[in-house]
């Protein structure tokens, strides 16, 4: 999957710092999806040419993805442990912009679920099963990018935003 320059880097940047690691289940699965369907589309026939458009709306996604949403899911470890650094202050600005592209996001899922469903009736035609079953996969991560990360990267802002509010409260003597 190619990256874009500026995303890229400021994701890589924040990729170094403990707290800020998309969590391995996440990225390594977010990897295979991507090696998967860059296979697919040198398959040939409509399969192909259904993984080609799918790649062509998917990529842009998966790299805002990275820093939208998967680098704040990274701190559900550190902070079930109730470690809490000063990067983390940011958050809650990179989750009101989450917030806000909502609708974009789900606009973009919707594009996605399209282009998935096109490719599966193609894998499905050209009885290419283990195609039809990733692309199965696929439709049913973006499904709970929708209703279980997204909600959770926003829920773990909205948690910073009131302990760094706590924590700048002043002592009452």
């Amino acid at each position: 999957m190619q990256r874009n320059g500026a995303v890229a880097d400021k994701a890589d940047q924040l990729d170094q710092l403990p707290e800020f690691k998309i969590p391995e289940p996440l990225r390594v699965d977010q990897n295979e999806l991507c090696r998967a369907l860059e296979h697919a589309a040198f398959a040939g026939g409509k399969t192909g040419a259904a993984a080609r458009k799918l790649l062509k709306v998917l990529q842009p996604h998966l790299l805002k993805e990275e820093t939208d949403l998967l680098q704040i899911l990274g701190l559900l470890m550190p902070l079930s442990r109730g470690q809490i650094t000063p990067a983390m202050r940011q958050i809650s600005t990179r989750t009101e912009h989450l917030k806000a592209r909502m609708f974009e996001i789900v606009r973009e899922h919707a594009e996605i679920i399209e282009a998935a469903h096109k490719l599966l009736h193609a894998a499905r035609a050209e009885r290419k099963l283990a195609l039809a079953t990733f692309t199965e996969h696929l439709m049913l991560r973006a499904w709970t990018d929708e209703v279980v990360f997204y909600p959770t990267a926003i829920l773990i802002g909205e948690y910073l935003k009131l302990r760094f509010q706590e924590d700048a409260k002043p002592v009452e003597v």
